[in-house]
């Protein structure tokens, strides 16, 4: 069995870059550090201009990959669950555990499946919380993970909404695994205010 948790941390805009690698340095480094089972790999898909200053700034190991490559990878090295989680939210210690005890309690079931994980939302500056609307079968959470027997598929084939498509069966974790943090300067919810 192998498995990538696989973040996006691709951007131009150094100063931007930097504003995402302070919340990543205090949010995520230490969720991943502190995860009680250390089987993964951490992939992150950046540009070839900033690698090595990610490689500086982050004190966790990690493989790069540009543009799409990590899509044939995953499928050519036959990665098994494929975990993809932004590099700003947060991971409980036992998330990877979680989900692989969950893969091997459903792998000779279902050829493939999506582990996904019912987040809160955290403002960052406050450390307040608040709940999500629940999702569900039809309505992937972005906290998911894709697993499958023999690896076909990537786990950025959809839109996290729309993975459901591309599975036989959807696995929901209870609240408490994940956090989708708001700290000011999510590209998500720019892009929401935009639309609207």
């Amino acid at each position: 069995m192998k498995h990538y948790i696989i973040t996006r941390i691709n951007f131009k805009d150094l100063d931007l870059l930097d504003k995402y690698l302070r919340v990543t340095k205090e949010v995520l480094i230490p969720c991943l550090k502190a995860q009680t089972v250390k089987d993964f790999t951490l992939a992150i898909i950046t540009n070839a201009e900033t690698v090595d200053y990610l490689r500086e700034q982050l004190d966790f190991p990690f493989v790069p990959f540009y543009g799409t490559s990590v899509h044939s990878h995953m499928i050519e090295e036959g990665v098994n669950i494929q975990t993809r989680h932004d590099c700003d939210d947060f991971m409980s210690k036992n998330y990877v555990e979680t989900i692989q005890k969950n893969y091997y309690e459903s792998y000779l079931k279902y050829d493939s499946f999506i582990i996904q994980s019912q987040p809160v939302k955290l403002i960052y500056d406050t450390g307040e919380e608040k709940n999500l609307p629940p999702y569900h079968e039809r309505r992937c959470s972005m906290f998911l993970s894709l697993c499958q027997r023999e690896v076909t598929r990537h786990v950025f084939e959809r839109k996290h909404g729309q993975m459901y498509e591309i599975s036989q069966k959807v696995l929901t974790l209870p609240v408490g695994h994940t956090k989708w943090v708001i700290h000011g300067n999510n590209l998500t919810l720019v892009r929401r205010r935009r639309r609207h």
